[in-house]
């Protein structure tokens, strides 16, 4: 994961956190989700985007996710094939490099996230979306 670049600002699951414009397709506005029977744990359900069904991340089954009451406004749309529900976009921001720094081993996010960068009085958490995809297949596996 490059450390530096252009990253959106986002809250989602009651917490503030970056993704990288790299692992974009693009953001959408949020659609009504199709639940999934016998849902899989991390899945939500699916979208239909570009044609195609599209799974939507359950934030409730990650580790450390606060339960948020916030609705989701928009959808961020990951490259590997992923919708993450979006409470609100805060902005684009540009980091450094060396302002990213490693996870609290006892943070429990830590299984999805790759480190946190300090942006003045916040703490924003980095979405690593090969380690959220890691997780979702240990789910898979575990079922």
């Amino acid at each position: 994961m490059s450390e530096g670049g252009s990253w959106l600002h986002v809250r989602a699951a009651g917490m503030d956190l970056v993704l990288s414009t790299l692992d974009l397709r693009e953001v959408v506005a949020m659609v009504p989700i199709s639940p999934l029977p016998g849902r899989p744990p991390g899945i939500q359900g699916v979208v239909v985007y570009q044609g195609e069904f599209l799974p939507v991340l359950a934030w409730e089954d990650l580790p450390g996710c606060p339960l948020s009451k916030v609705p989701p406004m928009a959808m961020a749309v990951l490259r590997p094939r992923l919708a993450i529900p979006l409470e609100r976009m805060i902005g684009m921001i540009d980091l450094s490099t060396g302002a990213h720094q490693e996870a609290d081993e006892n943070d429990l996010t830590v299984t999805w996230t790759g480190g946190r960068v300090r942006m003045g009085a916040l703490d924003l958490r980095v979405l690593d979306p090969d380690r959220l995809i890691a997780l979702l297949r240990r789910f898979r596996g575990e079922r």
